[in-house]
């Protein structure tokens, strides 16, 4: 079962949320993932400012679920790191919410 991870949040510049996202990629590529499969970033339409993360996690180990691969990519090094680089393009503190996949297409 897949897990993700939302994380809502504010800023004046989406652009630098999108850059700090596409660097993570990059490092995620040449590195231990942990399960992590992906981000997406969506703008609210009703709400400029307004952005969710959504970060999605895979079982990598059958003996490890998708939502632990998850907390245990928050305790890594360049997990924090990458946090306050974050909330430095960010206002005020990140929402987060989590939840287990039932389903997708495809």
């Amino acid at each position: 079962m897949n897990f993700s991870q939302i994380i809502s949040v504010r800023s004046d510049d989406p652009d630098a949320i999108v850059q700090l996202l596409v660097d993570w990629d990059r490092q995620q590529a040449e590195a231990d993932v942990m399960g992590y499969i992906g981000t997406h970033v969506l703008s609210d339409r009703d709400e400029p400012g307004h952005y969710l993360i959504i970060a999605e996690f895979a079982a990598v180990d059958p003996d490890v679920s998708a939502a632990d691969e998850a907390m245990r990519n928050n305790e890594r090094t360049e997990t924090q790191t990458w946090a306050r680089k974050f909330r430095e393009v960010i206002q005020g503190e990140p929402a987060y919410s989590n939840f287990d996949e039932l389903y997708r297409t495809g």
